[in-house]
């Protein structure tokens, strides 16, 4: 199996809702197709863009999230049994959403959500037997409401808190995690957290089959400066281009440094570890970079209150 994004992250294991009819709040598509020509902010999930859409803060966001899941994998050739899991394993990380909006900000007398809403997220990483499907729902609290992640191990017979959860570490065969990161969409990126799980898919599949865009470093760097700044990370991000070494260098901040050389992202992860991922999987490679931005950000302000 491939290594998962939170295998490195301190997470790894195997408000009164607002109505979005009420709200006017439009679940607008994020990515479309992708060319030669396009960005990967333009990019299907086939091409190896991202799908992103936002979720109802009322319980229709269950739902919500099924119908997104189906039009986000339709014509990948995805077999009917993974849709099926990936379903449910959708809804229910949708449906833990409803505890998590106390940092929805809403406009005016109008009280439509701008931003901090739930937001589900798909797209490919990998390629051929390597190949997975993953599914993330973001939400603006960065914490969890019993105060840390739900051990889906320990069933409690006083409450339902990690029920949900238990369904995907078994549908998901323990490929899941959270992690700091922040949203896509909205008047401006907020802070918050990201609940993923990730399906192997079947080297027979189309998306599985066909390449991804194979980047060079400094179209790589290109796509990351456009990616991170849409994630309200583009006030202090300075790049380097070295032809002759056949490197481009991204500083995302005094701590957080990108190389992207020989088909590859290398930076140095808030808990230290070297994270190396390969740069046809661009839009995983950019959601790394914005975990470890939180991360270390969060560990600042620990240290300061310290």
């Amino acid at each position: 199996m491939l290594p998962s994004p939170a295998e490195s992250g301190p997470d790894r294991r195997g408000a009164a809702g607002h109505s979005a009819a009420d709200s006017g709040l439009m679940a607008a598509p994020v990515v479309d197709a992708f060319d030669s020509a396009g960005s990967m902010a333009e990019a299907s999930v086939r091409a190896g863009g991202c799908f992103a859409r936002a979720l109802p803060l009322d319980p229709t966001c269950a739902g919500t999230a099924r119908s997104f899941f189906r039009e986000a994998v339709a014509g990948i050739g995805l077999p009917g049994d993974l849709v099926h899991d990936g379903v449910t394993m959708a809804s229910e990380l949708a449906a833990n959403t409803l505890h998590a909006q106390g940092n929805v900000e809403f406009s005016g007398a109008s009280q439509r959500p701008v931003s901090g809403f739930p937001e589900l997220w798909l797209y490919v990483r990998g390629a051929g037997s390597r190949c997975e499907l993953v599914c993330k729902v973001f939400d603006s609290q960065p914490g969890w409401k019993t105060g840390s992640l739900p051990d889906v191990k320990v069933r409690s017979k006083e409450g339902v808190n990690g029920r949900g959860l238990q369904v995907v570490d078994g549908l998901s065969a323990g490929e899941w995690g959270a992690h700091l990161t922040r949203g896509r969409l909205g008047s401006w990126k907020v802070s918050g957290k990201a609940v993923w799980f990730a399906l192997r898919v079947p080297p027979a599949c189309d998306v599985a089959r066909f390449g991804r865009p194979d980047f060079s470093p400094w179209q790589a760097v290109n796509e990351l400066e456009a990616m991170l700044g849409g994630r309200g990370l583009g006030g202090r991000l300075v790049r380097a281009d070295e032809p002759n070494a056949g490197m481009s260098v991204l500083s995302v901040s005094r701590d957080l440094t990108v190389w992207c050389h020989a088909g590859a992202a290398s930076f140095r992860a808030a808990d230290g570890t070297y994270q190396r991922l390969p740069l046809i999987d661009l839009v995983d490679v950019a959601e790394h970079i914005v975990w470890a931005h939180e991360e270390l950000r969060a560990s600042a302000a620990i240290s300061v209150e310290a």
